[in-house]
């Protein structure tokens, strides 16, 4: 995946190949699946805390889609991903209502139904080891790296000077900003993110390596950086998670 074949890197002018980097397929199916990660850490949120489906709606969009639309505006993107691009929405409102089916069934066939019954034996098994808060850091690895990739990018397909600066900033934008407004709607008073959780400073060191990778590295380099970055942040994510890392307190 050679993403700078054609043109020169972005600190040195934008070039035709960055104009359409977007909408190029690998880059449509990681932003996919940060935003179905993301919106399945809402739900395992709704599903824990009890909200309405309209309220699962709400918690699986701000992380899926908050951070990138902040950054769209600031990299001056008209019209902004979400409208230019439906599938993000469709993904996220088709994810809950299949994420709503299945609870549904299992919470129905519970205790009923013999045909479901090691699928219900199963689901509860996993629910006893696998904690909401256990799932939860799952699925935001996931679309941590996934966002931390994309919202690099987005900082080069848009010529943001410098991209040392802009690609790890946009990098943590996109990761992190919209898993903060949903704990802001949540009233989280911890608020994780923001209170010690080794999180955005995960997504700002790969998007800093990233932006260096495209700026200095040969072009054929580049697709290999993003295939490191994908294992590397959840990794690293879940790796500070289970050792209970924290981040230097202010």
């Amino acid at each position: 995946m050679d993403i700078r074949s054609g043109g020169e890197c972005a600190a040195m002018g934008a070039s035709a190949s960055f104009g359409e980097l977007v909408n190029a397929p690998w880059f449509l199916f990681l932003d996919l699946m940060g935003t179905v990660a993301f919106a399945l850490s809402g739900i395992t949120i709704a599903r824990a805390e009890r909200y309405s489906i309209f309220g699962a709606l709400m918690l699986a969009w701000l992380p899926a889609l908050g951070g990138g639309l902040v950054m769209d505006v600031i990299a001056g993107r008209n019209p902004p991903g979400i409208l230019e691009q439906p599938a993000y929405m469709q993904a996220i409102i088709l994810t809950v209502l299949a994420a709503r089916a299945v609870l549904w069934l299992i919470d129905l066939a519970r205790g009923r139904w013999l045909f479901f019954f090691d699928i219900v034996r199963w689901y509860l098994h996993a629910t006893r080891r696998l904690k909401p808060s256990t799932l939860l850091v799952l699925f935001d690895a996931v679309g941590l790296a996934s966002f931390t990739v994309t919202g690099v990018f987005t900082a080069v397909q848009f010529n943001c000077h410098p991209l040392e600066l802009w690609g790890p900033t946009f990098a943590m934008m996109n990761a992190s900003l919209g898993a903060i407004l949903r704990d802001v709607v949540r009233a989280d008073a911890h608020n994780p993110i923001l209170k010690g959780s080794l999180y955005a400073e995960i997504a700002m060191a790969a998007g800093l390596a990233l932006s260096l990778l495209v700026l200095y590295a040969p072009g054929w380099m580049v697709g290999y950086g993003v295939a490191a970055v994908m294992v590397a942040v959840p990794t690293a994510r879940l790796w500070c998670y289970s050792r209970d890392l924290r981040a230097p307190m202010f």
